[in-house]
């Protein structure tokens, strides 16, 4: 294979980003461990649930692959710790994703694009960012690209019979994406059929025989439901989860939180993931320009990265707008501006020294900020569950106050979620875990002014300080103070989870 080095320095590249600080670049997130969990009850044979109730949120797919390495290297313990394990898998197939963006662009646009995409790809801050955890995005977003790979590749084919494998691949590609997340259908299969009807750019058939290999892994999910009568069950929590992405419920994400400030958030962010913001602002850009291409199968890339942009920006404005949402759209984006790009030079050749610079300092600057996340420490959760565990005494009673919190660090003898002043005092708490920013945000059980009580009121034992969660820290209660406070009538309720 021709310059096959390029794409195997670029993966290298990625796997030296992504190996390094996997337990210490990212504070563990409240997904991971519930896909952890998910995973575990898998990997015992029984049917993935929470709280006792069958989980149909989400396809099986990504639970399915962490219960089969569960299984294979015989991993145990809390989800907390299981989570912390099988980032691993992510960090390999992030690496594998770089790597067939990167033969994608070189075979659209040519080899030095294709490196420089690879590269930005390998050290992009935010892809980092969920590669580094146990996100279902990263094995789903491998499936989506690989599936683009492949019909960029039988698009160029003229043989009957090896197209036709290569169609009914394709579409089992785009399956496996699918069920792993079903959102990602909007990155796949309307794409697809957008090609059929925007000049000619997929042929009818191609589309109808990848469109019925790609339903093939989503009917024998469905069909494994249908079997075990838990159809009611599935409907009902899908049912929640398409009012979600439409936003007409609105249960996570900024757009949940009245008092979130995502404007704020993106500005104090832009030191971190200033080059991610410039890939997700350019999807559409770039998928617009390629679909006007007169070459079918940068066509096709452009429609794949114009929808994917289309939905990055209505989660953003109507939808859950979560930043998971975004993975997909820096990927569409790092596979539609090198195509983008080459199309502007040729219509107007006096920019192409504008872009080649451009491309260079959007290189060198996402490098920076890919080392600066990569060797960052955040892992205060993990080392606040240590210290807690080693310092305070086994008897004494640990009110928790964020969901992430409750997660992580429960079930344990004597530790709660206890997020009000009235919770504290009732059963008798000697010491109390907050995290500054999910609290602050209006995203933990507790109400922000929690934070200011305890500052003036207690005595910080514990103190750690990341970019993900700003001060997490365990307070020690003079329960004198607190039994006062809550007598003087500031109880100090808790924003939700219906605590007292």
């Amino acid at each position: 294979m021709r310059h096959g080095w390029v794409v195997g320095s670029v993966v290298i590249l990625a796997m030296l980003f992504r190996f390094t600080g996997v337990h210490r670049a990212n504070d563990v997130f409240i997904d991971e461990i519930t896909y952890a969990d998910l995973a575990g009850q898998i990997a015992q044979g029984t049917v993935p649930s929470i709280l006792g109730n069958p989980f149909f949120l989400h396809p099986p797919g990504s639970y399915i692959l962490n219960s089969w390495v569960i299984n294979m290297f015989g991993l145990e313990g809390h989800p907390m710790d299981l989570a912390l394990q099988l980032r691993w898998v992510n960090a390999v197939l992030g690496a594998v994703t770089v790597g067939v963006c990167c033969l994608l662009v070189r075979g659209l646009v040519g080899v030095l694009p294709a490196a420089a995409a690879g590269i930005i790809m390998a050290s992009d801050p935010f892809i980092l960012r969920m590669d580094g955890r146990l996100m279902m995005e990263t094995p789903a977003g491998l499936a989506v690209v690989s599936g683009w790979l492949l019909v960029i590749v039988l698009l160029n084919r003229k043989w009957r019979r090896p197209r036709l494998w290569l169609e009914l691949g394709a579409g089992l590609v785009f399956g496996l994406a699918i069920v792993i997340k079903d959102m990602t259908v909007v990155f796949t299969l309307v794409p697809l059929l957008a090609g059929v009807f925007w000049r000619n750019t997929i042929p009818p058939l191609t589309a109808l025989r990848m469109m019925g290999s790609a339903s093939l892994p989503y009917v024998a999910y469905m069909g494994w439901v249908a079997a075990n009568g838990l159809l009611p069950q599935w409907f009902d929590q899908k049912s929640v989860g398409v009012l979600r992405i439409l936003g007409a419920v609105q249960m996570t994400g900024f757009n949940a939180v009245p008092s979130a400030d995502l404007a704020g958030r993106l500005i104090e962010m832009t030191g971190r993931f200033g080059t991610s913001y410039l890939l997700l602002g350019l999807s559409i850009l770039s998928g617009a320009v390629a679909a006007t291409s007169k070459v079918a199968t940068r066509r096709t890339i452009g429609l794949f990265s114009l929808f994917t942009g289309f939905m990055g920006i209505y989660s953003v404005f109507f939808g859950a707008a979560e930043e998971q949402f975004g993975y997909c759209v820096v990927l569409a984006a790092l596979v539609s501006t090198p195509i983008a790009v080459e199309m502007l030079m040729r219509w107007r050749p006096r920019l192409r020294r504008a872009f080649v610079i451009a491309t260079v300092a959007v290189v060198i600057v996402g490098l920076a900020l890919g080392v600066q996340a990569r060797t960052v420490t955040d892992d205060g959760l993990v080392r606040a569950r240590e210290w807690m565990v080693n310092n305070i005494p086994a008897s004494a009673t640990v009110g928790l106050t964020s969901v992430t919190g409750e997660f992580a660090l429960l079930p344990r003898d004597h530790w709660e979620v206890l997020p009000s002043l009235l919770s504290l005092r009732d059963k008798d708490a000697q010491y109390v875990l907050t995290q500054g920013r999910q609290l602050s945000q209006g995203y933990g059980f507790a109400a922000p002014e929690l934070l200011v009580w305890l500052a003036g009121n207690a005595e910080p034992v514990f103190t750690f300080t990341g970019p993900t969660n700003g001060e997490t820290v365990v307070w020690k209660l003079d329960r004198e103070k607190l039994k006062d406070a809550v007598e003087a009538g500031q109880t100090l309720p808790p924003v939700s989870g219906g605590y007292r």
